[in-house]
């Protein structure tokens, strides 16, 4: 099934100001404990900054200007820390606060020196408006000047000598040439930026905050769906080396493919890619770790269904395949185990993937974004000499589940899934692990507590269709290479709500596709996608839904624009990235 990493936005949410942190939820004495959440993304009465003025220059525009006050939406946050200044952290995000300017999303870009405690909000250069010497060098402005407006689905990486990677991809929304999505005209790309230490620096303390360019590693074929996403990228800081993955969507014409690409040359240059998907259908959501004496390991969503996972006897799972010359070449891929995923469209009643107003309602009456990217996310604990995979899993009674599997012989064979944090009430998906410091971390949403908990209900949804803020973030620690778990602690002080209308014309959620957790040592941080200060707004006419925001017409509001400044006042909008740091 194709996914696409950002839903158009014509939309409108409402924020309350959460500027500062808030005190986070006490953890097991004996355990990790969560520090404060940090708002990232300060975009009510805050600054962008250009690329450029982090550098020390002076260039401004009305896009970055319009990017501090508009208090739009921001999801699917990656985030990195530097392994040589381990309070210098990086993040990224979807990010709306461009769709007044340019209507359509980008790739923000934020920068932390306090170890994630504060943040400086900027943008990726290239964006349409952006006319400073970052902006116009960059491959992506003829794209965007072709109608490539949104960048987006960002992954970040640190080497160990200063410089973050960034990885994204760069489209248009696509004109469909039949009745049929997956007949889209995709133009876009896939590419990957590069920040460095200031030049002539001789510490470490501006590390990361130096724009040097831009790659591109693919190009969208036009026509027949083509389109190039999902996105993934690590950096190995023992050798400097950068490897990319991705998947590229071919429509109707065939199976989904996992390319990967690496960089030798510290991201001036990238391979041709390569496919390492081959013999497995479905193939989206690549998850990249290192290993140790050139190991290179690769996981992901697969399917042996053919292009549309149509055939009989079709099975979902994971797929892996290993590289033991430093990404030069690849084995054999194969489904490490099958599994059944859980998703979203199980609680629409017609095989929907998100569920809103009208016309995106659903037989089931429930309001929920989609969350049906439910691929392995992959850690290599080399202190252990393990592998582990955890990934989302719908259990027998409808239930969503986070399971994990290990691997003792690189992935040549894998444990019996079990349980990663049994819970008896709430869904739990998006997870993500990581390994440092011989322990192996994994953080995820979970709906654990919510009191209209129904296994065949979405998140945060009542017996009568109402929504209501009960999603958490929640963290756990394994401290002998996965084989066992620590009880999970939660990460969030406050419960979000993530069905909230604020896309398609404020007609259906969206939540991303991902959290991030990064971790260097002892030093870990964690960022979601947060509701807290969308400003809702009741609709006693309507559905009673308890998914719409303030301004929108159906409250009573006078927003019928997302590019107007009509939402700026109202916070019907305001989606943020929140960031907290953990002590494991």
């Amino acid at each position: 099934m194709h996914k696409r990493s950002l839903i158009w936005a014509t939309a409108t949410s409402a924020a309350l100001l959460a500027a500062g942190g808030f005190a986070a939820t006490p953890a097991l004495a004996s355990g990790p404990s969560a520090g404060v959440n940090v708002r990232v993304t300060v975009d009510q009465a805050g600054t962008y900054m250009s690329a450029d003025q982090l550098s020390g220059g002076s260039y401004s525009d009305g896009v970055l200007t319009r990017c501090g006050v508009d208090r739009r939406m921001q999801n699917e946050p990656t985030l990195a820390i530097d392994p040589r200044n381990t309070a210098i952290w990086a993040a990224g995000s979807n990010d709306y606060c461009t769709v007044p300017s340019t209507t359509d999303a980008w790739a923000g870009f934020y920068r932390s020196t306090s170890g994630g405690s504060s943040w400086t909000d900027s943008l990726l250069p290239g964006y349409k408006g952006d006319m400073s010497a970052q902006g116009t060098s960059s491959p992506l402005a003829p794209l965007v000047a072709g109608g490539a407006l949104a960048a987006g689905d960002p992954q970040m990486s640190w080497d160990g000598a200063g410089r973050l990677f960034y990885m994204g991809n760069n489209f248009n929304r696509g004109t469909e040439n039949g009745a049929s999505g997956l007949t889209k005209d995709n133009t876009g790309d896939i590419w990957v930026a590069t920040y460095g230490p200031a030049p002539n620096a001789t510490g470490t303390s501006t590390d990361g905050s130096h724009y040097l360019r831009t790659v591109l590693l693919a190009k969208n074929t036009f026509g027949l769906g083509s389109f190039n996403d999902k996105t993934d990228l690590v950096a190995d800081p023992a050798t400097g080396n950068v490897y990319a993955s991705w998947s590229d969507f071919h429509g109707v014409t065939g199976c989904n493919e996992i390319l990967f690409s690496r960089s030798t040359d510290h991201g001036a240059t990238f391979s041709k890619p390569v496919k390492i998907s081959s013999g497995i259908c479905g193939n989206q959501g690549p998850s990249i770790a290192i290993g140790t004496g050139g190991h290179v390991f690769v996981g992901w969503e697969g399917n042996t269904g053919g292009a549309l996972n149509r055939a009989p006897g079709a099975v979902n799972g994971a797929a892996f395949v290993a590289s033991s010359d430093f990404g030069k070449t690849f084995g054999k891929a194969s489904l490490a185990l099958t599994y059944t995923p859980f998703t979203s469209a199980q609680f629409a009643g017609n095989g929907a993937r998100e569920c809103g107003d009208a016309p995106f309602n659903c037989p089931t009456g429930q309001t929920f974004p989609r969350f049906d990217l439910a691929g392995p996310s992959l850690a290599a604990d080399n202190a252990h000499g393990t592998l582990v995979m955890a990934f989302q899993v719908e259990q027998a009674s409808g239930q969503g589940q986070i399971e994990f599997v290990t691997s003792t012989n690189g992935g040549t064979s894998w444990s019996a899934p079990k349980l990663l944090a049994p819970a008896a009430t709430g869904h739990q998906f998006f997870p993500w692990v990581t390994a440092s410091g011989g322990k192996v971390m994994a953080a995820w949403y979970d709906s654990q507590g919510d009191p209209t908990y129904a296994p065949t209900r979405a998140p945060c949804n009542s017996a009568t269709g109402t929504t209501s803020a009960c999603l958490n973030v929640r963290f756990a620690e394994s401290s002998d290479g996965g084989m066992t778990w620590g009880s999970s602690v939660q990460v969030t002080d406050t419960p979000t709500n993530p069905n909230f209308e604020q896309f398609g014309g404020r007609l259906v959620p969206f939540f991303g596709d991902y959290l991030t957790l990064a971790a260097q040592g002892g030093t870990v941080g964690v960022t979601w996608t947060d509701q807290r200060n969308t400003v809702g707004a009741p609709d006693p006419a309507g559905d009673k839904d308890g998914a719409d925001v303030a301004g929108d017409p159906e409250t009573g509001g006078t927003c019928t624009s997302s590019l107007t400044t009509c939402f700026d006042g109202t916070g019907g909008l305001d989606q943020n990235i929140y960031s907290a740091a953990i002590t494991p």
